[in-house]
């Protein structure tokens, strides 16, 4: 199975180098993105993650869905292996930081489930270079207005 740490190996299983006709068609759309291709794809196919089991438990199911969907191997913290690349999810502290307001707290989950997901899948189809959520970015339209007027 393909980790960070041992990038095209899958022990144990068929291996996924070439798109099964089923794969073809489960990943269509992303096979016809020229960065993704049907090398990616197959690096996605071949990945295993471990969703790490602390964090917001919000942004944990986002993330898992998301790279479920993209064709990663999703596994919980209980079953993970040493070389599997660990999924860290963002504390519900920082959703909470993001969302800036009690009611926007939802959306700064799957926001933050979303960008750890994107971010996994990058990297485990080797593609583009890491990227950070501005800390100070948030939600909440009042602390934006005041932003932009600072800027200004």
């Amino acid at each position: 199975m393909r980790s960070a740490s041992s990038p095209r190996s899958r022990a144990g299983s068929e291996s996924c180098a070439v798109l099964s006709a089923e794969q073809r068609r489960l990943y269509a759309r992303q096979v016809l993105l020229r960065e993704l291709g049907p090398a990616g794809q197959a690096r996605l196919c071949e990945s295993v993650v471990t969703v790490d089991s602390e964090g917001d438990a919000r942004a944990a199911a986002v993330s898992r869905d998301y790279l479920q969907r993209a064709g990663l191997q999703v596994r919980s913290a209980a079953d993970a292996t040493a070389s599997e690349l660990r999924v860290e999810l963002p504390s519900a502290e920082r959703v909470e930081q993001l969302a800036g307001d009690p009611a926007l707290a939802e959306c700064a989950a799957w926001l933050l489930g979303a960008w750890t997901a994107v971010e996994t899948i990058k990297r485990c189809a080797e593609l583009g270079s890491p990227a950070q959520l501005d800390e100070s970015f948030t939600l909440n339209p009042d602390a934006l207005e005041r932003r932009a007027s600072e800027i200004v």
